[in-house]
Formats: C-alpha cells, structure tokens, sequence
C-alpha cells in the first residue's frame, strides 16, 4: 500500500492509499471489464481486501459471503439459508459462491431492501423476492425427503422413488417447482436448501398446504432411501396446525405465513 490520490480502478471510489494494479492482480485475472474506473492505476484498500484475502477460512474469492456495513460473514449454506430468510439491516450485499474459483467478492449488488434483494449466484445476479423465495424453499424442502437435489433440479426422476412417495404426492410437489425449473432462482433455493428428516412434518405439509387426502395414497416408505440424502443438513423450518417443527421461535410467526401457490 502506497500513498495515491485518486479514484480506484475497481470501484471507482477516491482514495488516499492504495496498491497499484501489478501487485493486486495476476496475470490470469480475466475481469477487466469489471472496472468502474479502467484508467486507474491503484486500487482502493477496501477493493484490495475482497482481491486479496484468499487464504484458509478467510477467502472471500472462496467462500459465500454476506455483509453491510457493519459486519463481513462467511456463513456456510445452513447459515446462508438463515441470511436469506432473515437478511441482515441494509444496505447489504450477498454473494454464493458455487464453484468456489471465481472472483465474486467486489460483483455484489447492494440492497436497500429486506423484502425484494438481490444476490449474486456465482456471476449471475438473481432477484429474490422473499415472500416468493420461502413459499418454493418450504416445498423443495419438503419435497427433498424422497428425491434427491439433482432429480429436483432436472426433472428427472427415479421412477422408484416416485411410486414410494406416492404418484400423486409427487405430483403436487412437481406442479409447485416446474414452473421454475431451468431459473437461476431454483438454482438459489436448491442452493441453500436443507432436506427435512421428519415424516410426520411431510405428512402433515401434505395434508395442510397441499390439501393431499393421504388416504387415497400409496403408502410411502417410512424411512427414505439412502440415495435420496444430499448431505448432512439442519431441519428445515415448517408448521402444521399452527405449531412449529423444530423452527426458531422467532421464525414461528413467518412460517405461519405461508400459503398456497
């Protein structure tokens, strides 16, 4: 860091110390075209952070990261998912990091609002609407029971699967994600999805929210196949008759909230 008057070459913001472009970047650094100030010669203290701090648990090229003003988090995708339900006070950014490869740190767009966001999914900007947002999070979860994130994701199923969950119950779940298959917003939500572990919550989802008449089902396996687990992840959140399973108190009033599509 050197003493430079004048706006970064990153972001564009004026300075008094900065590293000139040399050191911050290598000669495999591709975003050129990033920059809001490309006849620069430095970059800002706070740009070389986000280029730079690549190291072990700390590297926000690596890792997801949220911040505002205040704080800088690196959650995992449990915590993620808590972020994105509850975002932090604005103005905030939020970043996935997917491949964990890429520079995605200083591409965040800021947000002003806690109810219609954006985050940044790898490179791609993807509009969360929360309200929207937890509606398709709360079946995916409850869907992920018996189907595996990639069956979801494609649309294509393990006919197996499908006769054990129950032809119907399948599809009612199917109609509910459809729509948003091949969208970066589905990508976000299988993202940070967590598969719920408890067959009375599905049960009582189905009946509830979906208005499935689990009598005229084929019964389900009890237990999901093993194939049908994506990772060892946390509850997800979920009511049944104005009661919560394993969610937050302060999260109870939220999921009570939710409706039909």
């Amino acid at each position: 860091m050197e003493e430079h008057t004048g706006a970064c070459f990153l972001c564009g913001k004026q300075m008094t110390h900065g590293m000139k472009l040399k050191k911050v970047f290598s000669n495999v650094f591709t975003d050129w075209n990033q920059a809001k100030n490309p006849s620069g010669t430095h970059v800002c203290p706070a740009c070389c952070f986000s280029i730079l701090t690549t190291k072990e648990r700390y590297g926000l090229r690596t890792f997801s990261n949220v911040a505002n003003e205040e704080h800088l988090w690196l959650p995992n995708r449990v915590e993620m998912r808590e972020f994105l339900l509850r975002p932090p006070d604005p103005p905030f950014v939020v970043n996935l990091a997917v491949s964990q490869k890429k520079h995605i740190a200083f591409k965040g767009e800021v947000n002003y609002s806690r109810d219609i966001f954006t985050v940044m999914y790898e490179e791609m900007p993807v509009l969360i609407v929360l309200k929207k947002f937890k509606k398709l999070l709360t079946i995916v979860e409850h869907f992920l029971y018996g189907f595996t994130k990639t069956e979801i994701t494609t649309g294509e199923y393990s006919q197996k699967r499908i006769l054990d969950f129950g032809i119907d119950a399948w599809e009612a779940f199917e109609e509910q994600v459809k729509p948003y298959r091949g969208t970066p917003f589905l990508d976000v939500v299988m993202f940070v999805a967590q598969r719920i572990e408890n067959e009375e919550e599905l049960k009582c989802f189905m009946v509830s929210e979906l208005k499935i008449n689990l009598q005229e089902q084929q019964p389900y396996l009890s237990t999901p196949s093993t194939e049908a687990v994506t990772g060892k992840e946390g509850p997800a959140e979920s009511t049944c008759g104005g009661k919560s399973n394993g969610s937050p108190k302060s999260a109870q009033s939220e999921q009570l909230a939710l409706d039909l599509f």
